[in-house]
Formats: structure tokens, C-alpha cells, sequence
């Protein structure tokens, strides 16, 4: 289980709905993340969004929000198809 004082800046729902910490985008993106409105874009490494969710900052607040906590394998490659 991820220890959310591990990743201070907080997680997002990731493409397959899985838990992700904002440190941890995957391999060639990045986060851009505005905890005032709680938004998060995922941008490639071309400046293009590639995903959008909602900054949660701690688990406890995922889970608040009635989403089952499934934690993405941060070691895993990410599949989406604007990465090379």
C-alpha cells in the first residue's frame, strides 16, 4: 500500500482508473496540478494533455469520494497513445 506521507503532493485517477501519485505520472509525462480547483492535467513531453482528473491530496480524501482505491504500478510501462 502507498504511504501518502511518500508522495506529499498528492494522487490522481489515472486512464484505467487506477491511483496514481502526482510524483509518478509515468514515463515521459508530467503533472500540472491546480489544488485550488483540484484539477490535474497530464501533459506529454510535447506540451499536449493527454489525460485530466481530480486532485485528491491523500488517500483518505480518494476514498471520501466513494472511489475504490486501486493503487497503479508506478514501475509499470504507461500505455497511452500519444507516448512514444
Amino acid at each position: 500500500m502507498t504511504d501518502e506521507t511518500e508522495y506529499p503532493d498528492g494522487f490522481f485517477i489515472d486512464w484505467d482508473g487506477k491511483t496514481r501519485p502526482i510524483a509518478h505520472p509515468g514515463k515521459g509525462l508530467r503533472c500540472d496540478v491546480d489544488k485550488k480547483s483540484k484539477y490535474v492535467m497530464v501533459m506529454n513531453k510535447y506540451g499536449g494533455l493527454d489525460h485530466e482528473s481530480t486532485w485528491y491530496p491523500t488517500i483518505a480524501d480518494v476514498e471520501k469520494a466513494g472511489i475504490k482505491v486501486v493503487h497503479a504500478d508506478i514501475s509499470a510501462p504507461i500505455k497511452i497513445t500519444s507516448r512514444d
